[in-house]
């Protein structure tokens, strides 16, 4: 799925489609959100949870490679061997 097809979908079909097809990366805290990142067919997707509110509030692609760099340090390449 393209970044244009995927942003024509309301939020909910957006997270229903990352949860079923896509695959789980890391999750992140910022500013009372619980971020996060999901692979897509090769579009990287962020879902942003409002935690004090108990709800999504957006389902979205990243907006540069470096938004990547959030989640880097959560990654363990210990587990990778």
């Amino acid at each position: 799925m393209d970044k244009q097809n995927f942003l024509s979908l309301e939020i909910n079909e957006r997270a229903s489609t990352v949860w079923s097809k896509g695959e789980y990366i890391g999750t992140r805290e910022y500013y009372g959100y619980k971020v996060s990142l999901y692979v897509l067919t090769g579009l990287y997707v962020e879902v942003w949870y409002f935690i004090a509110e108990n709800r999504i509030e957006k389902v979205e692609p990243i907006a540069s490679d470096k938004d990547l760099d959030h989640y880097l340090k959560n990654i363990d390449l210990n587990k990778l061997e």
